[in-house]
């Protein structure tokens, strides 16, 4: 029996209304949620970093940086988040901007191509995923120091994500071949486990590193994959069905974030209990389209980022926000 007074999780929600339209400066893809600014960054169709800062207003102030050659992603410092790392594969470097002038205040070497960024948290380790997929090279936060890369011999990976905490070295790579995972003390880490499956997007767990979400390309299954107990190994923990293919995924301490072309689906990590009966508790779903009128009801998706009360998506080729307000625990 529910005592009086409560409700069940993900019945309110944090902020409202639970769907905004907001016009911004430039159609934007791949945002970033900055923290420490309480703003989104992404790149513009013409290679710039855009800053969007977001009030509630119908215009959202949007800042541009000058031309630059981009990778596919943005990763904010977690050693020091005024700073944002832009990849640049066609100059074999990693940019540092300031994220409150937009302005390049340092360049490293990253490897060959550094197209994707992630980082190890715990190690401050930016980690490097090469254009071609086929290599991925640690860099040292401290000084910039690139350490040895590590050569990917089974199929190129599409991206990579980097471990919240932890000693050693650790992340996993994910593909149209599978998943990868590896840790070790140093680079190259050792391959820990992999499990074949066609992964197209993918969200790690803030709190179980060694979990991953992901789904494959035009398939609307999410998975939650672990590692075996003992540390080597990958198993399939539990599954959801939803109602259409998944385009994107993002996570926060408790939450899954599925978006779809029309929803965006809120589901149970469940990070500590595991899921008893294999199957991912769905919480909430929101229909972000109905609402939305002109190019925008139809244009596809081309990011979200995950804020600490909603969720943003952007639109391609289109110069609008869409947020999705979350659900209270």
């Amino acid at each position: 029996m529910a005592a009086a007074g409560c409700s069940a999780p993900g019945a309110t929600l944090e902020s409202a209304p639970a769907v905004e339209l907001t016009a911004i400066g430039a159609s934007v893809r791949d945002p970033v949620w900055s923290y420490r600014d309480r703003s989104l960054l992404g790149f513009t169709d013409d290679h710039r970093l855009a800053k969007i800062t977001v009030t509630g207003s119908p215009t959202a102030d949007t800042r541009l940086s000058e031309p630059m050659d981009v990778g596919r992603n943005l990763q904010i410092s977690q050693k020091d988040d005024r700073h944002v790392f832009v990849p640049q594969p066609q100059r074999d470097r990693v940019t540092v901007v300031d994220i409150e002038s937009l302005q390049r205040v340092d360049e490293f070497d990253a490897g060959p191509a550094p197209a994707y960024l992630t980082e190890d948290a715990g190690m401050r380790v930016l980690l490097a995923l090469s254009a071609d997929g086929s290599s991925v090279t640690p860099v040292d936060q401290y000084g910039f120091r690139k350490l040895p890369p590590a050569d990917i011999s089974a199929e190129p990976a599409d991206t990579i994500d980097g471990a919240n905490r932890g000693r050693q070295i650790e992340y996993h790579l994910y593909g149209p071949s599978g998943i990868r995972y590896y840790k070790g003390p140093s680079s190259p880490p050792e391959e820990r486990g992999s499990l074949q499956m066609d992964v197209a997007v993918s969200a790690g767990d803030g709190t179980a590193v060694t979990r991953s979400y992901v789904a494959g390309r035009n398939d609307s299954v999410l998975y939650a994959v672990d590692s075996r107990r003992g540390g080597h190994g990958m198993e399939v923990l539990g599954c959801a069905q939803l109602s259409a293919p998944i385009r994107y995924l993002g996570t926060d301490e408790t939450r899954i974030y599925a978006a779809t072309d029309r929803d965006v689906v809120v589901l149970e990590t469940e990070s500590f209990t595991g899921y008893s009966d294999g199957i991912i508790p769905v919480l909430r779903t929101i229909d972000y389209r109905t609402g939305l009128g002109g190019p925008a009801a139809m244009a596809p998706l081309s990011g979200m980022a995950v804020g600490p009360k909603r969720v943003y998506l952007t639109l391609r080729g289109q110069p609008y926000l869409v947020s999705v307000a979350k659900p209270r625990p």
